[in-house]
């Protein structure tokens, strides 16, 4: 069952949800990708470094640094494109239906509360307006 959205309040049923807009997902993504390499470096330097580049060496530490970080971002890059593309392309599975005349399950469920849930809801909107319209016509016909 889909969740009831007030975009007024920003509530669910199940209480009070903050609303995170895509754009501030992104720019928190882009602070970690700058804040995570001072981070292992800090975590490497609190330690006993000696021990720690004198077993890798100087080169694969840094190296070692650097795989960590660029994996940490890649897993991050991915589960944010698809938290961004999932809903979009559900969205367009649903349009493509709707302008072919079939509105059989064509109830879109919101799961975020950002840009793309406010759309998902008003597209939810409009197909039931579509909906009261096409009853009425075809009422109209008879």
């Amino acid at each position: 069952m889909a969740e009831i959205f007030s975009q007024d309040v920003g509530i669910l049923q199940d209480g009070l949800v903050i609303q995170i807009p895509i754009f501030y997902k992104l720019m928190a993504s882009m602070l970690t990708v700058a804040v995570i390499p001072i981070f292992l470096l800090g975590i490497v330097s609190a330690g006993d470094t000696g021990s720690v580049i004198a077993v890798l060496g100087l080169q694969n530490s840094i190296l070692v640094l650097t795989l960590l970080t660029l994996s940490v971002i890649l897993m991050w890059s991915f589960y944010l494109a698809k938290s961004i593309t999932t809903p979009i392309e559900q969205l367009s599975k649903v349009a493509t239906s709707v302008s072919q005349g079939d509105l059989a399950n064509t109830e879109i469920t919101v799961i975020s509360n950002d840009e793309i849930g406010e759309l998902a809801v008003a597209f939810n909107r409009l197909i039931n307006s579509y909906r009261i319209l096409d009853t009425l016509a075809k009422d109209d016909a008879e």
